[in-house]
């Protein structure tokens, strides 16, 4: 009989680095932290592909330019919303409906953090968007890992015959105890090692 006790480990202990597929050319590449600080989920992350050398720090950020603003009078309002901007123009030129005149007006920034396109019905990762490279539909669910520890410490889970919690006042916070029925049921073991067995490989 294989037995499992929870270590009591959170799903952030295997964000460290999270295997995805590349944004650029769809083969394995990999999200980092960078330890710029010590707090996991303000840290910044790096995109790193080996295969097509793509890499990206930080969050692509994009900006949208706003006027709203009087020019000639007290009673009207010129209103301007760009669109999605790669950087931060500075000023924008537009027309008055009042004087007709051609003037520049300094826009208020928005910021917006841009994300890689991905499938909307694949698991992604939460910093840059991108696909997991780990994951499996099952049914109406999809099954799913960061990276190999992460993948060796569900397969000990499933496998195990004996599941034993570890009540340190964790309570529901732990990887094991929130994971989904469909991992935690005994019938769909068999299919489960399969898909990781695959994934192993």
């Amino acid at each position: 009989m294989e037995r499992f006790q929870d270590e009591n480990k959170w799903l952030g202990n295997f964000e460290d680095i999270i295997d995805v597929k590349c944004p650029k050319c769809n083969a394995k590449a990999g999200v980092k932290r960078t330890y710029e600080s010590k707090y996991l989920y303000r840290d910044t992350r790096i995109l790193e592909c080996k295969h097509c050398y793509f890499a990206q720090k930080g969050q692509m950020k994009k900006f949208k330019a706003i006027v709203d603003t009087f020019c000639c009078n007290n009673e009207d309002k010129i209103k301007y919303e760009s669109q999605i901007l790669n950087k931060k123009p500075e000023k924008i030129n537009l027309k008055c409906p009042i004087c007709m005149e051609h003037k520049d007006f300094k826009p208020k920034i928005e910021e917006i953090t841009h994300g890689f396109n991905a499938d909307v019905n694949k698991q992604r990762e939460s910093y840059f968007n991108c696909e997991l490279w780990y994951q499996k539909q099952f049914d109406n669910a999809i099954f799913w890992a960061y990276n190999r520890d992460h993948i060796e410490y569900l397969e000990r889970y499933i496998r195990a015959d004996l599941r034993e919690r570890n009540n340190d006042g964790s309570f529901n916070k732990t990887l094991v105890s929130r994971l989904p029925q469909f991992v935690k049921s005994a019938k769909n073991r068999e299919k489960l090692l399969k898909s990781i067995e695959k994934w192993k490989k």
